[in-house]
């Protein structure tokens, strides 16, 4: 689209005109400017991002992105985009099948599985399992920043990121000059950065290509390699210029524009610097996988200012202003920088990465049982269309997921763990196992259906809805000594409940009972009868085990879980730590040893990751008592780490079990974590280690989990449920939805 005057002209205005006829007890502008990130120095971890979701620049404090390598181990300076993928030559010619084997497990002696080692792999299928999961991978597509700055050349550093209208402000001095930046990037239709820079000097800034590097967690940026990858200038002219890059086989273009004098010259193989003739001026870089031009400065930044203004206008919002308890300011900080990172990072039209737009751990590839965390709040926060670009794309990869149950033995459609954009599944000597992705793309569609109801919605994913419950059913196994059904042959989803052992992981039965009355829900809407068989399952399936004391247990079975008949704990030996360390639970070997428990002693302690997770973010159901619920949550709370944990999903689902019990108590220090500030870094980023210095599901689990506290779930007649009525919350909140 060529750019006119008149275009920019009509956005502003219309942007102008939707903030002025706001209306509403909350003000929004001033909820959100109050929460702008603001930086004061640079420091590998002060980032901030920029973009439209599906696009998304990393930043440092000089407002572009002039220190990629003092930053690689912090929030490193990326650019990403959700079409931006890069697989190395398979000079070997590996494929998938050669990591299939079959794989039996208990309940299904008979299954294909992708695995990494598992039983029978030679070291070809090893091989073939390390390239499969490494490629394609997300490619870093271009560096931009100021040439010839140091790091320890900046101070007085004062950058503020503006939420509202999308502009990442910076002023800092180099050498003692000062220069001011005003960065942002494009709105929805284009991928593109732009800066206006002011100095009292021409400064040059530099664009550098790395070659990737195809590890597991990092910048993406291998800046050794520049026989691997080429960048050449296609066109040039007075205040434009357009670039081909080709790396291996992927191929896309950088198109410049830039105001008043500049030379453009290309010094290195794979970098390029662009010198003005004056101290101030701007540019624009645009990032395509065609041919395109690049748009000016004040049309990216008409364009940025109508999608957040659009955004912040329409979405649900919370004013803890009116709070005295002494945590509510940053808990408001934490939610309304959440939601500026969602939509910065993951409105895409792809389940999200780990570590979004940012950096690539696990190859920068997704896991699709994390969709609970990144995205079922875009339903609930009034932004219903965001979480089904996500749930169209199941629906393209449907035949994958249906290849993969009918290898498995199972109809209907199985949803792979860890993939990429193509469906194909990664390979895993864990994910492969998990289960708790497989109601997602139900849960998805109930909440795209309650957020706008209609017949046309339940028949464009009713055969999605159908197919995933048919395997839901198709998975328990009938325990006819006691009548009922039972999970066997599936990973807890903490990962340390190995599909070898474990029995009836709680949250998992729960989620299962959710998935199928919902398809029957949806087959009733349509005037379909319901399937006999799911009713049958969802009467026998078998409740959550519990202890002697009534604390139910993360699983019936399983390491680390106490078996009370024996007088044992089951325990896994442990294997060695992966590179970099665990995330979750430390993974051990499939060898169990046998602890004797003492008398007396009180084993079970509770966890949220399993047996709570089964009351909060699903509701109530037949397989356990809101009594036992809360006998357990009390233990949880009583035992819970609140001193060295991080802003994972656990403590989000934690709150949201403490919400459906009516503890706001508990809810509200699991979702403040004690005020911890200290795990917060300016943009709203939550810092778990050093490998995952970001993660963002613990920002959408938080979304989840407050909205559901402020807006509570069908049938509650509390008010703020999930906030105590001591008078000292005051919460006022607009456009949330119940949860189910």
């Amino acid at each position: 689209m060529t750019w006119k005057p008149y275009r920019v002209a009509i956005v502003l205005l219309l942007a102008a005109l939707a903030i002025s006829c706001t209306s509403g007890k909350i003000d929004r502008k001033a909820l959100v400017t109050r929460n702008n990130p603001h930086v004061d120095a640079l420091a590998p971890l002060n980032s901030l991002n920029l973009g439209n979701g599906a696009f998304t620049l990393t930043l440092d404090a000089t407002g572009l992105q002039t220190f990629p390598e003092f930053c690689k181990d912090g929030l490193s300076l990326g650019t990403f985009s959700e079409w931006g993928w890069h697989a190395f030559p398979n000079v070997e010619g590996y494929t998938q099948a050669e990591t299939l084997e079959d794989h039996p497990l208990p309940g299904h002696p008979h299954g294909i599985y992708a695995v990494q080692e598992g039983y029978t792999l030679d070291a070809r299928g090893r091989a073939a399992a390390v390239w499969v999961r490494e490629n394609p991978h997300r490619l870093h597509l271009g560096s931009i920043g100021f040439d010839g700055m140091q790091p320890d050349e900046i101070e007085g550093v004062d950058q503020t990121l503006d939420m509202w209208d999308g502009v990442l402000r910076s002023a800092f001095r180099w050498k003692g000059l000062p220069v001011r930046v005003e960065s942002v990037s494009s709105g929805e239709e284009m991928d593109a950065f732009a800066a206006h820079v002011a100095a009292e000097q021409s400064i040059p800034v530099t664009l550098r290509f790395p070659y990737p590097t195809g590890e597991h967690s990092d910048d993406a940026s291998d800046w050794c390699s520049d026989g691997k990858h080429t960048t050449e200038i296609l066109s040039q002219e007075p205040g434009k210029a357009l670039l081909r890059r080709t790396v291996d086989a992927t191929v896309y273009y950088v198109a410049l524009a830039w105001s008043g004098e500049a030379a453009l010259s290309q010094p290195g193989a794979n970098r390029l610097v662009l010198t003005p003739a004056a101290g101030e001026w701007d540019f624009c870089v645009r990032f395509a996988p065609e041919s395109v031009e690049a748009p000016d400065f004040r049309t990216a930044q008409a364009s940025a200012r109508q999608l957040w203004h659009d955004y912040w206008l329409h979405t649900g919002v919370i004013d803890f202003s009116h709070c005295t308890d002494p945590r509510a300011p940053l808990l408001e900080r934490r939610v309304v920088q959440s939601q500026y990172l969602m939509r910065v990072q993951e409105a895409q039209h792809f389940p999200p990465a780990e570590t979004g737009l940012t950096y690539n751990s696990w190859f920068g590839k997704f896991h699709l049982e994390m969709v609970m965390w990144h995205s079922f709040h875009w339903a609930t926060w009034n932004r219903p269309e965001l979480l089904e670009r996500q749930l169209a794309w199941y629906k393209t990869v449907m035949p994958i997921a249906r290849d993969i149950a009918e290898r498995q033995g199972f109809p209907g459609v199985r949803w792979m763990k860890m993939t990429d954009p193509s469906g194909m599944e990664a390979p895993s000597d864990v994910g492969s196992f998990l289960l708790w992705q497989q109601p997602h793309p139900i849960y998805m569609a109930e909440l795209l259906y309650r957020a706008r109801p209609s017949r046309a919605l339940l028949e464009e994913y009713n055969e999605l809805v159908q197919q995933t419950a048919a395997m839901l059913a198709a998975f328990p196994t009938y325990d006819a000594e006691h009548d009922r059904y039972c999970i066997e042959g599936a990973c807890g989803a903490n990962e340390s409940y190995n599909e070898d052992y474990t029995v009836n992981p709680a949250f998992e039965l729960s989620y299962l009972h959710f998935g199928l009355s919902v398809a029957q829900q949806w087959r009733e809407r349509l005037g379909l009868e319901r399937v006999a068989e799911w009713d049958t399952i969802m009467d026998k399936l078998a409740p959550l085990a519990a202890s002697p004391d009534g604390i139910y247990l993360p699983a019936e079975k399983g390491p680390g879980v106490p078996d009370f008949e024996k007088g044992v704990i089951p325990r896994s030996l442990a294997a060695p730590a992966p590179p970099g360390g665990y995330i979750n639970a430390q993974r051990g070997t499939r060898e169990l040893a046998f602890t004797p428990m003492e008398p007396g002693r009180e084993y079970v302690r509770a966890t949220s990751s399993e047996n709570l997770l089964a009351f909060g973010v699903l509701p109530a159901n037949r397989l356990f008592t809101e009594e036992g619920m809360q006998k357990t949550l009390e233990r949880a709370a009583e035992y819970y780490d609140w001193t060295r944990g991080s802003w994972s999903w656990n403590y989000p689902s934690l709150a949201m079990n403490a919400t459906r019990l009516l503890r706001p108590d508990i809810a509200l220090r699991a979702i403040t974590m004690n005020d911890r500030s200290d795990l917060l870094l300016p943009g709203g980023n939550n810092y778990r280690t050093e490998r995952l210095r970001m993660y963002l599901p613990g920002n959408g689990g938080l979304l989840l989990a407050v909205g559901m506290m402020c807006a509570g779930w069908d049938g509650c007649t509390v008010e703020n449920p999930g906030f105590p009525k001591d008078g000292t919350w005051d919460v006022r909140w607009e456009g949330l939805k119940p949860l189910p």
